[in-house]
Parts: structure tokens; sequence; C-alpha cells
């Protein structure tokens, strides 16, 4: 379970800022600025997603695909409850790079497990 906490504080992390009332970003450059927080929080809770698993019981198949498919799920709730928060329109747009954070940092700490794992079996 002690794996599993660094992704439950960066959950409640993505909420609160979810929950905040942010200043309305004007123009092309406000929207760019958008994707990239969206991006950057969500490459963060891959990192944490992609830890756990490899320090789970999880193993095979499940221990790849569950937390990816739990951070994709938890990306579009969160998306969905900006719609209740003032200044807050959930968008398509930001689900899309709120995946594609998690994708590249899950792919980021799969390639890194499996070199591990490549080391691991030329040594032992």
């Amino acid at each position: 379970m002690n794996a599993w906490w660094p992704v439950v504080a960066w959950t409640l992390v993505i909420l609160l800022l979810t929950a905040v009332r942010l200043p309305e970003w004007k123009g092309a450059a406000g929207t760019q600025a958008d994707k990239i927080v969206h991006f950057g929080l969500y490459f963060g809770l891959g990192l944490t997603l992609g830890r756990a698993a490899r320090l789970s019981r999880l193993r095979g198949i499940l221990a790849l695909s569950a937390p990816l498919a739990a951070g994709i799920g938890f990306a579009a709730v969160d998306e969905l409850m900006q719609g209740w928060v003032p200044t807050r329109v959930p968008q398509m747009s930001d689900w899309l790079a709120d995946v594609a954070g998690l994708l590249a940092a899950y792919a980021l700490y799969l390639a890194r497990w499996r070199h591990r794992w490549k080391t691991e079996a030329r040594a032992g």
C-alpha cells in the first residue's frame, strides 16, 4: 500500500487545483499554457502510477494496464468536475492533454523499468 501513497497525494493535488477558481487565460497563449499545465499534472500522475505499479503486487498485463486505465478514467472524471467550478469549462482537448501526459510518463517509466529487467536478467 505504501507504493500508492504518492498516487493518492498527486491525485489530491489535481483535485484541489480543479476546485480552485482560476483567472481566465485569454487568447492562444492562454490555451497553450492550459494544455501544458494539464500535460504536466498528468505526467506527474503517470510517473507515480508507473512507480506504484512496479512496486505493487500486481504482475503481468494487470500491472501495466490497470493503473493506466484508472488514470485515464480519473482524468475524465476530473475534467467533468470542472463543469461545477465557476470560470472552468470541461474540454475534450484538456482531457486529451491529460491522457497524453499520462501516456508519455508511463511510456518513459516503462522503458526504464524494461531496461532494469534486461540488466537484471543479464546479471542474474
